[in-house]
């Protein structure tokens, strides 16, 4: 039989270490707030073409004191390079000094278009972007409520607010570029721990019906000993890519590999102790008084009869 592990023990203290971890973000993101890249800022965007073809990382590193963002665009002939940089109210002049730059470096250079992208813009795609964070948990939310209960789809959300909260800790403690990329990231996240959280909680809703308990403590002991390997396993592999990807890449995908490797321990640890935390709170004068323990067999008997 397998080993039942005593995770009830742990919920109170991991509900304390979660909520001052949380609460340090809050401060730091009072103190320094967040580092948002020039995705989220009013700024100059300019695309041109290098004769030579460096590498991107080549172009990063002369730009480097710009501050500029830089991206490949195009393939073949039309291969261009997408160079973005704030707006540090210096107007046309830092393009100007971005594109001397190049030249210098490079020698001739073709400047294909240049756009400017206003603060309105800016705000927009940032509100646009909370909606989408606050849409994508309602349907999981509701998801979670039409295939469970609604105690169970409440501790799933919980949990990805947790690991929401976790990931802008992470930015603003450290200061991590947060840009488009970073919601990708978080997004990411959230449908990653959504599935190791349903995994659990299906779990949970299947022993509730077979094992014989006196508390809810017990069909939760069971059912995250049941699950452990299979969330461990799923986490520890999808790291490797993450780590992969963090130590190979350079750029924007480095910070996206990060805050992924952040993400997924994360993920791991609320599914595990703060959703079913939460539902062994609401839960905590449960009765098995329907399912098998409503006849007063065991499931043992009752296969035996059948």
């Amino acid at each position: 039989m397998r080993k039942t592990i005593q995770f009830s023990k742990a919920f109170l203290p991991c509900a304390i270490l979660s909520l001052v971890l949380i609460a340090g973000g809050i401060v730091s993101v009072v103190l320094q707030g967040i580092n948002f890249s020039i995705d989220f800022k009013p700024g100059y965007i300019e695309e041109v073409q290098i004769s030579s073809n460096p590498s991107i990382e080549e172009v990063r590193d002369v730009l480097s004191e710009y501050g500029a963002a830089v991206k490949h665009t195009g393939s073949g002939e039309a291969k261009a390079y997408q160079v973005r940089i704030a707006d540090n109210n210096q107007g046309t002049t830092v393009l100007d000094n971005v594109t001397k730059a190049l030249s210098e470096k490079y020698g001739e250079i073709t400047v294909l278009k240049t756009d400017f992208i206003g603060s309105q813009l800016s705000k927009t795609l940032g509100f646009q972007s909370i909606l989408l964070l606050l849409g994508t948990m309602l349907c999981i939310w509701a998801y979670s409520a039409i295939r469970f209960r609604w105690d169970f789809a409440l501790g799933a959300i919980i949990a990805l607010l947790h690991d929401t909260l976790i990931m802008f800790t992470f930015f603003s403690v450290f200061q991590i570029e947060f840009g488009t990329l970073s919601i990708a990231a978080v997004l990411t996240i959230i449908g990653y721990s959504i599935n190791d959280t349903v995994v659990i909680l299906d779990r949970i809703r299947q022993n509730i019906q077979v094992v014989e308990v006196k508390t809810f403590n017990e069909v939760i002991n069971r059912s995250l000993s049941d699950t452990l390997s299979r969330s461990i396993i799923t986490t520890v592999t999808t790291l490797f890519a993450a780590v992969s990807l963090y130590v190979f890449t350079s750029g924007g995908i480095k910070d996206f590999a990060l805050a992924i490797i952040v993400g997924l321990i994360s993920g791991c640890y609320s599914s595990i102790a703060i959703s079913s935390g939460f539902i062994s709170l609401v839960r905590r004068n449960w009765k098995p008084s329907y399912g098998l323990h409503a006849t007063g067999k065991s499931f043992a008997k009752t296969v035996s009869v059948n």
